[in-house]
């Protein structure tokens, strides 16, 4: 575990994420006195079925919880609009002829 000033969490606060992100535990401290842990979501033991806090929070309506797979519906696949008649957009046209022309 990585013990960490305020001072140095708050100036550094990607790069520990980064490291939470890869599997350490952070300990935030002030003058010594430990004050908060941060563990990343998935390095929990029971991450497959879901945090309790996380299920306690949305029980009480404070966090929604992620809607799976929406994103890439709502995303046009590029065969699909060329192959619809050529109603692209002036800046897909564009985009097409340049990587056709090979730049």
């Amino acid at each position: 575990m990585i013990r960490v000033n305020i001072t140095e969490i708050k100036n550094r606060l990607s790069h520990y994420l980064r490291l939470v992100k890869g599997g350490e535990e952070i300990e935030i401290v002030d003058r010594n006195t430990p004050l908060a842990r941060v563990v990343g979501i998935g390095n929990t033991p029971d991450s497959k079925q879901g945090s309790p806090w996380v299920k306690e929070m949305y029980d009480l309506g404070i966090v929604l919880l992620p809607k799976k797979n929406k994103a890439s519906s709502n995303f046009a696949n590029i065969d699909e609009v060329i192959s619809s008649g050529g109603n692209t957009c002036g800046v897909l046209d564009a985009l097409l002829d340049e990587r056709n022309k090979g730049r």
